[in-house]
């Protein structure tokens, strides 16, 4: 069958066309006069060769763009049957990569006294081994579900989550530090059941210098997944040191020279640092992390779900990914951070973090290597590191559409450092500052106000 754009078509109707348009300038004068009869030759001439005309020139052009390339697409007598898989229910879990991400219970969370565990009663504490795709770094990540999440009146809902981030200088910087120390889900519960706070998903990590570079995922996970004791550097975990076996953490991943182990093996806090192996900390908290727990939990689509909070270098960090990733984030909470260029995983400034110099590494001919020189971990890039410190972003930049909240000690650096930010921040973001009396440090000191905490994120968030 002849289709729209076949030639032999084209020739059917451009034919008669040209033909037309002889006839009309032939006979013309052979129809000149006055009466119905001439009058109505004329017009049928004209009528004729335009159609034609019209006709031809349109099915030209459209075998030129082919617009229509069968009588099918022409008349939408086109049947065919497809299949719509509708993506949207399953958070895109088709995309997340497989065997990431491992998942086991534990027996960390709340339990009633006298009763046998229950989610729906008491929540439930899982451990998430999470291997980024995107930064090519590990964690563990200890993710607290309230009981709501697990009864049947929230079955279609989609609870908040906060992304908590520990590290306040005392050394617990695990991701059970909220847990242990802070005593996170009774606070939850109580605030959930006093009426002050909605049910809210908390996902702890550790402080980034916790975090592994990814070596093998698909053979050698990070950690030791559903069934496998310990994280890194964990009794039992794959890291131990001394187990047979386990890599040598002095020098990074198992197979890097000395001198690229030296700038992979931990991250600088909560920073990318360009160029340098392992120091993609901030892709892992921000992609990575909520890839993971998207893929594994009932959370929000939208930002207005997703919230973070952190303590002290985590408290920076927590301000850093609301305000450099407001597309993933909406409130974040910072305990005694500060908000200058981010500190690296020891709570060093930046600047002093060392890394080798091109040739630092290599022994000299008196047989001893030569010593690290402290350089510059944003690659000697001055708008770089002004593009990490928050108050220059605030006094610069477009001000994010996030909230806020800057808790500190009532005195000494940290306060003046909540003082300063929340009387930069201007709309569309909303800072608030809470001075707390005595000298809370750590996540322990910090256990009597984190109620107050707790009920402002939740007053930030969303469900859905």
């Amino acid at each position: 069958m002849m289709q729209p754009v076949s030639a032999a078509f084209l020739v059917l109707v451009c034919a008669p066309a040209a033909a037309c348009v002889v006839a009309a300038v032939v006979l013309w004068p052979r129809f000149a006069g006055r009466g119905v009869r001439p009058v109505a030759a004329r017009t049928g001439l004209l009528l004729g060769s335009q159609a034609l005309l019209t006709t031809a020139v349109v099915l030209l052009v459209n075998r030129y763009f082919v617009f229509y390339a069968t009588w099918d697409d022409l008349l939408g007598g086109t049947t065919t049957s497809a299949t719509v898989k509708q993506v949207q229910p399953s958070r895109g879990a088709e995309a997340a990569p497989a065997g990431l991400v491992h998942r086991e219970a534990t027996e960390l969370g709340p339990k009633r006294r006298g009763h046998q565990r229950d989610p729906a009663e008491d929540g439930r504490v899982d451990r998430l081994d999470v291997e980024g795709a995107r930064s090519g770094l590990g964690a563990q990540a200890y993710v607290y579900l309230p009981p709501e999440y697990f009864q049947p009146r929230y079955a279609n809902r989609r609870l908040p989550v906060v992304i908590a981030v520990s590290d306040d200088g005392s050394g617990a910087d695990t991701g059970t530090a909220w847990l242990r120390q802070a005593w996170l889900p009774g606070a939850a519960v109580a605030a959930i059941r006093a009426g002050r706070a909605q049910p809210v998903i908390y996902a702890a990590v550790g402080a980034v210098r916790r975090f592994a570079p990814v070596r093998t995922p698909s053979a050698s996970p990070v950690h030791g997944g559903p069934g496998k004791p310990g994280g890194p550097d964990e009794p039992g975990g794959p890291y131990e040191p001394g187990r047979p076996g386990a890599p040598d953490r002095s020098h990074g991943p198992v197979g890097e020279a000395p001198e690229a182990a030296s700038r992979a093996v931990r991250p600088a806090g909560c920073l990318d640092l360009p160029g340098v192996p392992g120091g993609q900390a901030e892709t892992f908290l921000a992609q990575d992390l909520p890839l993971a727990l998207a893929g594994t939990y009932r959370l929000p689509e939208a930002r207005a779900g997703w919230g973070v909070a952190g303590i002290g270098t985590g408290g920076q960090c927590a301000a850093r990914l609301a305000m450099l990733h407001s597309d993933r984030f909406t409130a974040a909470a910072s305990l005694n951070g500060r908000f200058g260029p981010p500190a690296d995983g020891s709570g060093t400034d930046a600047r002093t973090v060392v890394k080798l110099k091109a040739g630092a590494g290599k022994a000299p001919r008196g047989g001893t290597r030569a010593a690290p020189e402290p350089d510059d971990p944003y690659g000697g890039s001055g708008p770089y590191r002004l593009d990490q410190d928050l108050t220059w972003r605030l006094q610069h930049l477009p001000p994010p559409p996030v909230s806020v909240l800057a808790a500190a000690r009532a005195t000494g650096p940290d306060a003046e450092a909540a003082e300063r930010f929340a009387a930069l921040a201007r709309p569309p973001m909303h800072a608030d500052k809470v001075l707390v009396p005595g000298d809370p440090a750590t996540l322990k000191q910090w256990r009597d106000h984190l109620p107050a905490v707790l009920e402002w994120l939740s007053a930030h968030l969303r469900a859905e």
